[in-house]
């Protein structure tokens, strides 16, 4: 396998652990609004949401170990990809040329590549001595886990 089609696959399985997470986000939010102001079951949903999103882009698109490190870096791409897409999202509704209901989503896609290539960047594996090490847990696309150990 070369190492693009490598990279392929890792960004195939970043884009459904981001979907499968949205879906997570989204019904937290739903359950947690039974219970707590909107703004509580919002900001509830979105930390447990970033934090599971975390787990499996680590061990499941990017086949790397956990680590604090790792998990701060991740914080700070998932902060940088939140703002730009706020900013997309007023590039895309001040002057009209999408509606407010679309520019989110849109936004999304727009900015996928972007938060790709932030949380690749948060996941990667640093040499021994130069900090954190995210070691590898296995290649998801060599088929080195069983279904059950997802």
């Amino acid at each position: 396998m070369t190492a693009e089609r490598g990279q392929v696959g890792v960004f195939l399985r970043f884009l459904l652990v981001n979907a499968l997470n949205t879906g997570l986000y989204w019904g937290l939010y739903l359950l947690f609004l039974q219970v707590m102001p909107y703004f509580w079951a919002n900001a509830v949903a979105l930390v447990l949401a970033v934090l599971v999103a975390y787990v499996a882009n680590a061990r499941y698109a990017f086949g790397v170990a956990t680590s604090r490190s790792s998990l701060m870096r991740y914080l700070v791409a998932n902060g940088t990809t939140i703002v730009l897409r706020m900013l997309v999202v007023w590039v895309l509704v001040a002057p009209g040329l999408l509606p407010e209901e679309l520019a989110p989503p849109a936004a999304v896609a727009i900015t996928m590549p972007v938060a790709f290539l932030l949380t690749r960047w948060a996941m990667k594996v640093t040499p021994p001595g130069r900090g954190s090490v995210a070691a590898p847990v296995g290649n998801p696309s060599r088929g080195s886990r069983s279904a059950a150990s997802l």
